[in-house]
């Protein structure tokens, strides 16, 4: 996929983000592939966005890190779709027809913005998911990350880089359409052998 975009196209044990209003940073940035529709019964593409939020932690092993919320995304700027607008939200901003042609998401990572969130119950548990995103005013100072960036395209990773990202999201992502196809692909492949002459002094 390449990370980009265009108008055709966890777990946690401690306590989720408060509900309201906080400043946020793209720290992560994750191709799912096509995963499958339950509701309209076909495959779309899926990017999983994550932000800090740097001014709420947990702590690490005695060390305080920022907690996280996530979005999951069809990979579309199609109108009414929920990353267009959250996208323009974020920017203050539509799309040109020019970017709608053609939106490279990695111009998301590490930038800023407010989050307002909110709390939902499932099964016992209560998840802090995004009801909003809005642009931070003109002059005011964006966050920074505590930690490196974690961009993830499926369509040039290999299986090392699926290894290294978080349990969960590798479930998501070896569960898609796009790595299943891949697998079958190289299980297909069938090995290339050069006759090799006979020395007669072969170990084996």
């Amino acid at each position: 996929m390449s990370l980009t975009v265009n108008a055709n196209s966890t777990t946690t044990t401690f306590e989720p983000v408060p509900q309201g209003t906080h400043l946020a940073v793209c720290a992560m940035l994750v191709d799912l592939g096509d995963q499958f529709n339950q509701t309209y019964k076909k495959l779309q593409r899926k990017v999983l966005i994550g932000w800090e939020i740097p001014h709420e932690t947990y702590d690490d092993n005695g060390t305080p890190k920022p907690k996280m919320v996530f979005n999951r995304y069809t990979a579309s700027l199609n109108d009414g779709s929920a990353l267009r607008r959250d996208l323009a939200a974020w920017r203050g901003r539509d799309f040109t027809p020019e970017e709608l042609n053609k939106f490279d998401l990695h111009n998301i990572v590490g930038k800023s913005c407010y989050v307002n969130i909110i709390h939902n119950e499932s099964n016992g548990r209560t998840y802090a998911n995004i009801s909003s995103i809005v642009a931070l005013p003109k002059g005011t100072e964006g966050g920074k990350l505590a930690e490196p960036a974690l961009v993830f395209d499926l369509d040039t990773a290999k299986e090392a880089d699926i290894d290294a990202l978080p349990e969960w999201i590798q479930k998501v992502v070896r569960a898609s359409a796009t790595y299943q196809n891949r697998k079958n692909e190289e299980s297909q492949v069938v090995p290339q052998f050069q006759e090799l002459e006979d020395d007669g002094d072969l170990p084996f």
